[in-house]
């Protein structure tokens, strides 16, 4: 069986024009959210995962002042997470979708925080088995006193204010004032998620208050409550987003990804070798170790192949990192 060999700098230089996957002048912005939410990324999240609203904000904010733009579908992959970042989000949707046509895609799960950023479209669709609802919230603290006694950790909190030391105590209990707290934090929280989805879903608070309180449903039940509108992947969402945008369904569109991330040469290489059966793990820190900044670094070939220089040379990592290496030499 014969091998066929495609370097990288020819494979990078490919249009996607000459692949016939362009489609007509009008444009739809496809934006997605998948992961847990958060206000800001954690210290060791890569950048890919989880929602942060701050990033998500800003591509909303870009389509909206876009003209570029007919419509724009929102495909959702999330558990939820953060209530005021999916509230923020909510808000942002919200003003897009006032703007022009907004459709949101439900993938594996919408729930909790992924349905409140949902109910902002003017229109939302589920799969048959997407997991959604879950309309409402959890709070709490962890209670680590008797682990603090185990490993011989003592914490000692200064402050000043019957409740200022509400969450920080937790080598301690909630009082029971502070519970009292915490559960009307709660409750408030919870009304605000479910009026705003009893309006968004042109129904009465306590026709809302029977699908809420934190029941999860699958897409098909969502649909028959009421809490979406349509049942279909991506596709029906950018039929919809079409005759929405008053595009005939007939004429093509092209479909804009505006939040896929453009991974860096090891990030690809690490994700290949995962998949490669009895390929060394050590390659795959060596590539996190020289992941850069700002680029490839021209010393990755040194480092990769004087470490590995009896390994295999048919092994298709070294050939595309060397094939890489050598398109920027020659460039």
């Amino acid at each position: 069986m014969q091998k066929l060999r495609i370097y990288y700098r020819k494979y990078s230089r490919v249009r996607n024009r000459t692949l016939g996957l362009t489609g007509g002048k009008d444009q739809i912005a496809i934006i997605r959210a998948s992961g847990s939410i958060s206000r800001a990324r954690g210290p060791f999240s890569v950048s890919s995962s989880g929602i942060v609203s701050e990033k998500f904000i800003e591509k909303i904010r870009t389509v909206r002042d876009s003209e570029r733009y007919k419509a724009v579908v929102i495909r959702i992959d999330s558990p939820g997470g953060d209530a005021l970042a999916s509230d923020l989000m909510w808000r942002e949707i919200k003003l897009l979708a006032a703007s022009k046509p907004v459709v949101a895609s439900m993938s594996d799960v919408a729930a909790s925080g992924g349905y409140y950023m949902a109910m902002a479209a003017g229109c939302i669709v589920a799969e048959n088995l997407t997991l959604t609802g879950s309309i409402g919230v959890v709070t709490g603290k962890f209670s680590l006193g008797k682990l603090y006694e185990k490993i011989g950790f003592n914490k000692e909190i200064i402050s000043r204010g019957k409740y200022a030391e509400l969450a920080a105590a937790d080598q301690r209990p909630f009082r029971p004032d502070e519970a009292e707290i915490f559960k009307k934090s709660a409750q408030n929280a919870y009304k605000q998620f479910r009026d705003k989805a009893a309006v968004s879903r042109s129904m009465t608070v306590d026709q809302m208050e029977e699908v809420a309180q934190g029941r999860v449903w699958t897409g098909k039940d969502a649909a028959s409550r009421g809490l979406v509108d349509a049942l279909g992947g991506i596709s029906r969402a950018v039929a919809i987003a079409k005759q929405k945008a008053n595009i005939p369904l007939d004429k093509q569109v092209t479909l804009v990804e505006l939040s896929r991330p453009s991974p860096t040469l090891p990030e690809l290489l690490s994700g290949i070798g995962s998949s490669i059966i009895g390929l060394d793990q050590t390659v795959k820190g060596i590539l996190q170790d020289i992941t850069p900044s700002v680029g490839v670094q021209a010393r990755m070939e040194g480092i990769v192949f004087e470490q590995f220089e009896g390994s295999s040379s048919s092994n298709p990592i070294f050939s595309l990192i060397k094939d890489y290496l050598s398109s920027i030499r020659s460039d």
